[in-house]
């Protein structure tokens, strides 16, 4: 557990910084958070979470194929999973995208835009490069990695990202709307934050319920035919970028935010389901193959069409409402402090880097030994979720690995930890560090293990 710090109003600034992928750890001094009114413990919340799903759902999308040999089909057998699996995914990725915005807004009130750029250099970058030329063998084909990292859009087969593609788009995010965050921060009053305030102060928060829902129906009836979305690149790009917009501009405009998820938490609550089962409907209708995913022109389809605009509507007003669902309950229900909360928040970015490569050994291990899916799901979430955490334990203890891993914070960091807050002995100390230094690179070889076992098991 970390060490608690001095100052209550310090502790809790983390946990709202901690609202960005990003912010993981104490965040830079002077964020005028004195008021409890504004601390939102929720957002933090809802960040590990999401993360947290994140683990539960990778496992039960990439075990799914066990059940194609079920005795009613894989379609009919399943299709309540299949339904949460679908919806889920509409909206899961957005969520975080609207966190790391509002955790953005958060954290550029106090920085200089060059500062800012700097951090997220730092913050996403090395993480980033840590995992395409280490986590996942870019250093054994460091050519073809690199041209492959600046090639836009090289398609999910040949990223060399991997999982990792959040932080890579996030990091892009933040560098092509530095501009326009600038521009607000300087100018509070400006056009774009006083039409955001008019839409969050509409009657009923109809206006917040209907201005984004719309805006990102234009992004995917324009550009969701030309080609197929897939981890966050072609028509999904800039899907993305405007959920993380949006959660810039809702704190931005925070005065207004939060009393309008107040006013549409019931209406949301009745309409979000109903969107859920006719994304479900649409998505399973129709002749347009693709229809939410896109890319059907390839096909031969055309591009615009009654169905195929229907379908974009349905599916950005389902996400959008989902998020809101989320968002407003959270509001109602988790904006508490926690003392397990700031722990949470600082595992969340590095279990989010480990957590894919120890999910395919599990999966072929208990499908080798008969385990039926459902209760694979259960096991193997469970040792996942293990597994990351031991990694996260390991990882902070070891000053030189916690940048890689995306936590931050130094050796000041780590000496507040156990065993090392348990001894003055500075001799002690450096063994102690070398150890863990020792036991981060096991975990960089256990990391390997999994992935490489999971592929010769699984052919």
């Amino acid at each position: 557990m970390p060490m608690p710090t001095a100052s209550p109003v310090k502790k809790h600034e983390r946990g709202i910084i901690n609202g960005e992928l990003m912010e993981a750890g104490p965040p830079p001094a002077s964020v005028p958070l004195t008021s409890a009114k504004t601390r939102r413990h929720d957002v933090d919340w809802l960040r590990v979470i999401l993360f947290a799903l994140l683990i539960w759902f990778h496992y039960a999308v990439f075990s799914l194929w066990q059940l194609e040999g079920e005795e009613r089909g894989f379609e009919g057998f399943n299709v309540a999973l299949f339904f949460v699996i679908g919806v889920m995914h509409q909206w899961r990725l957005a969520a975080l995208f609207v966190i790391s915005g509002m955790g953005t807004a958060f954290a550029f009130r106090r920085r200089t835009w060059q500062t800012y750029l700097g951090e997220r250099g730092a913050r996403l970058g090395i993480p980033l490069l840590f995992g395409v030329y280490v986590l996942w063998f870019g250093i054994f084909e460091p050519v073809d990695k690199t041209r492959l990292l600046f090639t836009i859009f090289p398609g999910s087969e040949d990223m060399p990202y991997g999982h990792l593609w959040f932080i890579y788009n996030l990091l892009i995010y933040s560098i092509l709307l530095t501009p326009l965050f600038a521009h607000i921060r300087e100018n509070p009053d400006s056009r774009i934050v006083s039409v955001a305030r008019g839409i969050l102060r509409m009657p009923a928060g109809i206006g917040v319920m209907l201005f984004p829902a719309l805006v990102l129906s234009a992004n995917a009836i324009l550009f969701k035919p030309w080609g197929f979305g897939e981890v966050g690149m072609w028509w999904e790009f800039p899907r993305y970028l405007l959920y993380f917009l949006f959660g810039y501009l809702m704190i931005t405009a925070k005065e207004d935010y939060f009393p309008a998820l107040d006013r549409l938490r019931v209406p949301v609550t009745i309409l979000t389901p109903i969107l859920s089962v006719a994304w479900f409907i649409t998505s399973e209708a129709g002749d347009v193959p693709h229809i939410m995913e896109g890319g059907w022109v390839d096909k031969g389809y055309p591009a615009f069409s009654s169905w195929a605009t229907v379908a974009s509507l349905v599916q950005s007003f389902h996400a959008w409402f989902w998020c809101l669902f989320v968002f407003s309950w959270a509001s109602k229900l988790l904006n508490r402090p926690s003392k397990w909360l700031s722990y949470l928040n600082e595992a969340v970015y590095p279990t989010y880097i480990v957590h894919m490569h120890l999910t395919f050994l599990p999966i072929i291990i208990l499908y080798i030994l008969g385990v039926g899916y459902y209760l694979g799901l259960v096991i193997g979430t469970v040792m996942v979720a293990v597994g990351v955490m031991l990694c996260f334990e390991v990882v902070r203890r070891a000053s030189l690995a916690r940048p890689l891993f995306g936590i931050k914070g130094g050796k000041e960091e780590v000496d507040k930890l156990w065993p090392y807050n348990q001894t003055e002995d500075d001799s002690l100390r450096i063994v102690l560090s070398l150890t863990f230094h020792a036991l981060s690179l096991g975990v960089v070889f256990v990391l390997y293990v999994f992935l490489i076992s999971a592929g010769w098991l699984g052919g």
